[in-house]
């Protein structure tokens, strides 16, 4: 009880300094967080940079020495910002977060969105700005979320990501239902899947190496015959954001399991491109992602 008590209070006051400094001042305190983070927890900075090294050896970056470094802690700074960015945004007008986000080709993709679509998208940036902007578009995406403990933890996240911000957020063991119905409406729904919290996701071959991923997007657009599209947002600075989606395509069989690993394998092939764009803002890397480092875990 007193331990769900000081989370809450701790929670209420880092909101609080976090919304009440300066935009320069509050992204400067969350870098400098970020940095004692990464010289305080060597065992995270070691999977951090092991994860990494793997981003980093398909994308023709260094893999060790000053660069390479220096993207790790990045990456922790990074992580931090999200975090000063989680307790921000909610207490701004949806139409200035949305015109924080400039989005590639939205021409394009907003027509398909608008026949309905599975948007999978990944730990990397920041996507809660484009769930802002596509709310200012009149969409609404049904999102499953996973139940995150402590229950005072979990509160506080849903009420910065709930209805009205652009996502009506489901509880991942009953969101199959809501899904399939929102798709065969016409909707959208999202799915973060670079991430298998349960270790028996969909085999799949990740930066050139043996990894897992949620089945889920694959198999909606599979089972409901709407596209899947991977989404992503990248931080391009205080509150700037840029968004791209892209198509995943692949040869279907009409074999349900098959097409589901297709469709899945795509879609990392799609993943990779994403985060090569900026590494250091994969958050997922922060977990276990490969299954010869075990499974993904909270």
């Amino acid at each position: 009880m007193i331990g769900a008590w000081l989370l809450r209070f701790g929670l209420r006051v880092a909101d609080l300094v976090a919304r009440s400094l300066p935009l320069a001042l509050a992204y400067g305190l969350a870098d400098l967080l970020g940095r004692a983070w990464h010289r305080l927890a060597p065992e995270r900075r070691a999977l951090v940079s092991a994860n990494l090294a793997r981003v980093c050896a398909a994308t023709g970056r260094p893999t060790r020495g000053r660069s390479f470094q220096r993207l790790v802690r990045r990456a922790f700074e990074d992580h931090a910002r999200y975090y000063l960015e989680v307790f921000r945004l909610p207490h701004q007008p949806i139409e200035r977060i949305g015109r924080m986000v400039s989005v590639d080709e939205w021409e394009t993709w907003q027509p398909v969105l608008r026949s309905g679509a599975v948007v999978a998208t990944l730990h990397l940036g920041n996507f809660e700005p484009y769930g802002a902007f596509l709310a200012q578009h009149d969409f609404v995406a049904v999102v499953p979320i996973e139940e995150l403990r402590p229950a005072a933890l979990h509160e506080f996240m849903v009420a910065r990501r709930g209805t009205g911000r652009g996502v009506e957020l489901v509880p991942l063991s009953k969101a199959r239902r809501p899904m399939v119905e929102a798709l065969r409406r016409g909707g959208v729904v999202g799915i973060a899947a670079d991430r298998d919290l349960g270790g028996d996701g969909q085999a799949v071959t990740f930066f050139g190496e043996a990894a897992t991923v949620p089945a889920g997007p694959a198999a909606l657009s599979v089972m409901t015959g709407r596209p899947l599209l991977v989404a992503a947002c990248w931080r391009e600075g205080p509150e700037r954001f840029r968004a791209r989606a892209w198509p995943v395509e692949a040869a279907l069989s009409g074999d349900r399991r098959a097409d589901t690993a297709a469709l899945s394998q795509a879609m990392v092939d799609r993943f990779e491109e994403a985060i090569a764009v900026a590494p250091e803002q994969w958050w997922a890397a922060f977990q276990p992602i490969w299954t010869d480092r075990g499974r993904s875990a909270e």
